[in-house]
């Protein structure tokens, strides 16, 4: 039988990195939630449950897990997009640049080619 597992130390950098920030980010929102803001089927969605089952599929090797990640990551970079051609990119210049670059790091990290040939051949 196999092990289920939180975190694939196998796994290349890119994919290691993504899955421990995807998990830093739903625990920041749990946070926020708890402390700061009401609770919305769209917060918990996109924002606690899709990380961490993208990041526990991706660690556990599985494709479905790693298009979960895909949304996670991808779905607050649309929006950040969205939200700079309304609003005006320089209003993304501002305490929310910290925000925007990880949103497209976060996103970079699981569309490097690394991560996209490792998901390919060995995630089923």
């Amino acid at each position: 039988m196999r092990e289920l597992k939180l975190f694939d130390r196998t796994q290349p950098q890119t994919l290691q990195i993504g899955v421990l920030l995807l998990y830093l980010n739903a625990a920041l929102a749990v946070l926020a939630v708890l402390f700061g803001g009401g609770l919305s089927i769209p917060v918990l969605l996109l924002d606690i449950v899709l990380p961490i089952g993208g990041a526990y599929g991706v660690a556990n090797s599985r494709k479905l897990g790693y298009y979960a990640a895909l949304l996670a990551t991808g779905i607050p970079l649309l929006l950040l997009i969205y939200f700079a051609l309304t609003v005006g990119i320089s209003a993304l210049f501002g305490a929310e640049l910290l925000n925007v670059i990880l949103t497209v790091v976060l996103f970079a990290l699981f569309i490097h080619p690394h991560s996209r040939n490792y998901a390919k051949t060995w995630f089923h």
